[in-house]
């Protein structure tokens, strides 16, 4: 956020910005009336905000439950209700706004079901590592035993280090009944992590001593993708509706790529940090070009 803060200011947009842990200090009011039509207004403490005169809107929202302002609050507390409720209405007035929004939840909802993300990357012309779901530990075994090195994650949105299934995790092969796990056949190569915004493509090329390079000792090398490779990026970031993507591939030993996720809201920021790739000059770029 910051990153693509100062850009904007630096190139003189009139921005608004609005600080998620924030949150339980915010309204939004909305009016209609026959003779001044439709307002809608967000109220942060003592600044004001007419919402129908954003052009664009970059949208990176967090799981309030976690900031210590509702700190061990039940569901219940007026609190928790007053923020999640200004979060509803604003992720919902901008989902129906004419505004260039960055992105809207529709699209992004994908990222929150691997299984349904994963048929969409397949239909878009990439490779998908051989995948098995299941909360059968009998299945897991079969596949374990078919392909020997396979990692495992979560099938959500939410965070998990993806990890290769070792001796240790057999043992606990049996406790998959009580969530659904999605095992992947390792796919050997070297990662990508392509940001797409519009037609504009980031690509960086990583090496890791890390499986999953978020948790290693990580290089990050800007790199040009094949044409067709780029091309497929942009098609799968349009056909999602994702005005912003970050894309993760794998490029295999024999020049086949594999795509195992995209990120809707993608934290660009230690790949431009890391490669000197001007992505948020670009996101910014953007949406003052709204």
């Amino acid at each position: 956020m910051k990153l693509v803060h100062d850009e904007l200011l630096a190139a003189g947009a009139d921005v608004f910005y609005l600080d998620h842990h924030d949150i339980f200090n915010c309204e939004i009011e909305y009016s209609y009336s026959a003779e001044r039509g439709e307002t809608c207004v967000l109220r942060n403490n003592d600044r004001t905000l007419d919402l129908k005169a954003v052009k664009a809107a970059y949208l990176r929202p967090y799981d309030f439950r976690d900031y210590k302002q509702v700190a061990d609050k039940p569901s219940d507390d007026p609190v928790m209700l007053k923020a999640a409720g200004f979060e509803m209405h604003l992720i919902a007035y901008f989902d129906a706004s004419d505004a260039m929004v960055v992105n809207r939840s529709k699209p992004s909802a994908t990222n929150n079901s691997k299984p349904f993300q994963l048929s969409l990357i397949k239909q878009a012309g990439f490779k998908i590592p051989e995948t098995l779901i299941t909360n059968d530990a009998e299945q897991a075994r079969e596949f374990l035993d078919r392909h020997h090195d396979v990692v495992f994650k979560s099938i959500s949105g939410q965070r998990s280090i993806v990890e290769q299934v070792a001796a240790t995790h057999r043992e606990f092969l049996e406790d998959v009944k009580w969530c659904s796990t999605l095992f992947q056949k390792v796919v050997p190569g070297n990662n990508y992590r392509v940001h797409v915004l519009k037609d504009e493509i980031f690509a960086v090329r990583i090496e890791s001593d890390k499986l999953d390079y978020r948790y290693g000792n990580t290089t990050m090398v800007a790199e040009q993708l094949p044409s067709d490779i780029a091309e497929r990026c942009r098609k799968l970031a349009a056909d999602l509706g994702l005005l912003f993507a970050g894309i993760d591939l794998m490029r295999s030993p024999d020049d086949e790529w594999y795509c195992f996720e995209v990120n809707p809201s993608p934290g660009y920021s230690c790949f431009q940090e890391n490669s000197g790739l001007a992505i948020s000059t670009a996101l910014a770029r953007m949406l003052t070009a709204a």
